[in-house]
């Protein structure tokens, strides 16, 4: 196990640190609003592609002879970003570095899930999740030191892509049968866990906005380099921290009524940072920034923990894959709507973005409460900490237990050997 989370770490690092290079280094040329949301949909259109249909090249060339064309790619691509900074550009190569950025991530988290026995898998993405988070706060800090017009950070990501891929080939790994679920359509998703379905697509507009253009808010307010870093970092480490117990809450009581706790403190928190004039006071803004990431990396999760206790043990698998799709679809759609509001409003144009998001979900959860009777608490399933970022996370979700894909002593036929990896 050491292996791909060692890699994830180093990986994660120059991720975390290249995310918010982007957008302040488009800022610092003064590119428009539109053009740097248009960078993040591209980013996020790549990843959706990569992570959905990469695991088929996976399953032809193994986990390793891909993980290093992958990182080479991004490797290429972050010197790429610092040789040609132009908004055109860049479009393309973050439609490249996501559809590589989810074929990476496809490796890791279905290495994570044929090497770890189905007991100790909510654990395992428990530590990926952390690990995950952790390395962008680590990335956050780097960039603080570095200067965002030079060369230097680009070459920091591209080294941190090639160097993560020392931990994997030093190692072997038996690769992953991915058994056959039902299916389980979007529309027929709507039907079943409409609360769940809605939810996972505004936590797209919301997150997607919150990674992408944060930082960018934070520049047009006149905070500094070193001042935008911490505050994203502050977002990260909200979210990392308040995951599980705000999960553990919803264990215990109706998870619609959790987020719609969720949403309404995403409006108030919204609303104080329209009314206030906060850049003069970094304390209290750190503080708001971090509840912010505390309950809006919340919602996901939670989300998909409503769905699978409205889902049957068969279709928690598909289900899954389904609010992903909803949350990706979300996620490329956010980076082209918030400019339009900060077009509109100036900088605060984002916070009101994210108050009009967070009422509307609000009204339709109280809606939803209304029309439907909760989950009884004796057949909610335990929650469990995830990201959004590829569907193998369904097949690693101990939810779905008896449905996962443990198949190493049951189907050996069916693997690749630790040999033909390595060729």
């Amino acid at each position: 196990m050491a292996s791909p989370l060692i890699s994830l770490l180093i990986y994660s690092i120059g991720h975390g640190l290249l995310t918010t290079l982007l957008t302040l280094r488009l800022a610092e040329e003064q590119v428009s609003t539109f053009w740097i949301g248009a960078v993040s949909t591209a980013y996020f259109t790549g990843l959706m592609a990569g992570t959905f249909i990469n695991s088929r090249l996976i399953l032809r060339v193994g986990h390793i002879r891909a993980y290093s064309a992958y990182a080479s790619i991004l490797c290429s691509l972050a010197l790429l970003y610092g040789m040609f900074v132009a908004p055109e550009t860049w479009l393309f190569l973050r439609l490249l570095g996501g559809f590589a950025t989810g074929g990476l991530l496809v490796v890791i988290e279905s290495w994570i899930m044929v090497s770890s026995p189905v007991r100790i898998r909510g654990r395992m993405m428990a530590l990926y999740m952390v690990l995950f988070y952790a390395a962008m706060v680590i990335g956050q800090m780097l960039l603080k030191q570095l200067d965002i017009t030079m060369l230097l950070p680009f070459v920091v990501a591209a080294l941190a892509a090639s160097l993560s891929v020392i931990p994997l080939v030093l190692s072997r790994v038996d690769m992953p049968h991915f058994d056959k679920h039902e299916k389980l359509s979007v529309f027929a998703l709507m039907r079943m866990t409409p609360t769940a379905v809605f939810s996972c697509f505004v936590s797209g507009l919301l997150l997607s906005v919150a990674y992408g253009l944060l930082p960018l808010y934070f520049s047009l307010m006149g905070f500094d380099l070193s001042q935008i870093t911490d505050m994203v970092a502050w977002l990260i480490l909200g979210g990392m921290c308040l995951q599980y117990p705000v999960g553990r809450l919803s264990d215990r009581v109706d998870r619609r009524l959790v987020l719609t706790a969720l949403f309404f403190a995403t409006l108030v928190i919204s609303v104080l940072f329209v009314l206030l004039e906060l850049r003069d006071d970094s304390w209290l803004t750190a503080l708001l920034v971090a509840s912010l990431g505390g309950v809006i990396f919340a919602i996901y999760p939670i989300s998909l923990s409503q769905a699978c206790d409205e889902l049957q043990p068969a279709q928690i698998i598909a289900g899954n894959q389904g609010l992903l799709l909803c949350y990706s679809v979300g996620a490329m759609a956010g980076p082209l709507l918030a400019p339009l509001f900060i077009n509109g409003f100036g900088a605060k144009g984002l916070f009101i973005y994210f108050v009009l998001l967070a009422s509307i979900t609000v009204v339709f959860l109280f809606w939803r409460r209304s029309v439907r009777a909760p989950v009884p608490l004796e057949e909610h399933v335990a929650f469990s900490a995830t990201t959004p970022n590829t569907p193998v996370m369904a097949e690693l979700d101990p939810r779905a237990e008896g449905h996962s894909t443990d198949a190493q002593e049951e189907q050996p036929d069916q693997r690749l050997s630790p040999t033909n990896d390595r060729k």
